[in-house]
Order: structure tokens, then C-alpha cells, then sequence
């Protein structure tokens, strides 16, 4: 994972197979209205996405790079589709959800997402995360592919109103996938996507890990 740790980001090919891609797919139908860009707390909704997180086929990708006690602590699907389609400016992810609100030096804006208490931690804390993008679609430009600014996980935490300066310096990169190919980022690489210009579906799950405990007595909310 020289890669990941020199650029951010990595995408490994081929790792869901179609069989279990379509599976997927079609337990995701059963539940998203139309017209929904997404779903939180993913893992706790749909069995198999249960399944795929702690599968050997994801743990044998996060483990070399965040250790074996790494844990899932957040799942969400990103529906974007031309019902929902949407633009998201160059940012970092600062957030993480944790099971109650605790005040600690460091962590800092506060805030509510479907209820869960939603924290920005230390960047060292930050630094020993893993986004885990499971492509159900093949993406590209025109159906709102991510693009990323390789190298700028280096960067530390950066103030939003700097980003979008950050990543034309740094460098943009459009990841380009297939279905069935995963995205691995570091939560403090600079990423974006642009509205979709085609019809055709742009469906992820979005897992995150994280390889560190929060101090006492904040802890991880479960796959929130």
C-alpha cells in the first residue's frame, strides 16, 4: 500500500465479484426510496452489507494498512442517480460519529446527523482512518465519479475556505472505476465530485475504519 500512503488514495480492481455486486445491489433496491441520495447507518439495514464489511475480501485490504484491530465505525450509501444528483465542493472529512457527546480538548464542532452526536477529532485521529468505496456502477466524469488531489493527505487539516486553492495546486485526479473495483482514501485527502451528466446510476457503499480507540470515555458510534 506504498501507494495509499504516498497519494491518498488507491483503487484496487475486481475486488466484488458480480455475483455478490448484484446481491448487493438488490438488497440496496428494496430499501431506497426513489429519489433518495443516500442511506446512513448502512451495515445495521442490509444484512449482506453487513457481511461484505467484515469479509475477508475488505478485511484483507484495510488490515495491512490500519492493523488487524482495525473496526468499522461508520456505513453509508451514496445513491446519486437523476433523481438525486448533487455537486460536493473540494474537502477533507473531518466528522466522525461517536455514541454520546463527551467534551475533550480536540475535538471540536459539535453536531447532530440523524440523530448520532458527530465530532471533529484530532488530525492524528484522522490519519489512522481508512475510506473503504465499493463501487456497485462503473463511474466516470460523466455520471459524477470522485476526483481527488493526490498527495494532499499531507496536508493536515485544512481550512475549508483554503481547499479548493489546495487541490488546483496540489493536483486533481479523476477516479475512474468499474464495477466491482474499490477506492481506498484517507479521510484527509482532498476529494470532490461534480454533478452527473448521464443517466446512468452512481451507486456506492462508503465504509469507514478507523485503527485507533478515542480517549476515554468518548467512544466510536457502531458503522453509524
Amino acid at each position: 500500500m506504498d501507494k495509499l500512503e504516498r497519494q491518498g488514495f488507491v483503487i484496487v480492481p475486481g475486488v466484488v465479484d458480480e455475483v455478490l455486486r448484484l446481491t448487493l445491489l438488490q438488497d440496496i433496491e428494496e430499501l431506497v426510496s426513489p429519489g433518495s441520495a443516500g442511506i446512513r447507518g448502512l451495515t445495521r439495514r442490509i444484512e449482506s452489507v453487513a457481511r461484505l464489511a467484515q469479509s475477508p475480501t475488505i478485511r484483507t485490504i484495510v488490515e495491512p494498512v490500519l492493523g488487524q484491530e482495525a473496526r468499522l465505525v461508520r456505513s453509508i450509501l451514496f445513491n446519486k442517480t437523476e433523481e438525486a444528483n448533487w455537486q460536493v465542493a473540494w474537502h477533507q472529512d473531518l466528522a466522525i460519529a461517536v455514541q454520546k457527546r463527551v467534551e475533550r480538548e480536540g475535538f471540536v464542532s459539535w453536531s447532530a446527523k440523524d440523530g448520532l452526536p458527530h465530532v471533529q477529532p484530532p488530525a492524528s485521529i484522522l490519519e489512522q482512518m481508512l475510506n473503504v468505496r465499493v463501487h456497485l456502477d462503473a463511474a466516470d466524469e460523466a455520471n459524477g465519479a470522485l476526483w481527488v488531489s493526490p498527495g494532499s493527505h499531507r496536508c493536515g487539516r485544512l481550512p475549508a475556505n483554503e481547499a479548493a486553492d489546495a487541490a488546483k495546486r496540489l493536483g486533481k485526479y479523476l477516479c475512474t472505476v468499474d464495477d466491482g473495483d474499490v477506492l481506498l482514501f484517507r479521510p484527509l485527502t482532498l476529494h470532490a465530485s461534480r454533478k452527473a451528466t448521464s443517466n446512468r446510476p452512481r451507486r456506492v457503499i462508503h465504509l469507514e475504519f478507523a485503527g485507533v480507540a478515542l480517549p476515554v470515555p468518548l467512544q466510536w458510534a457502531d458503522a453509524a
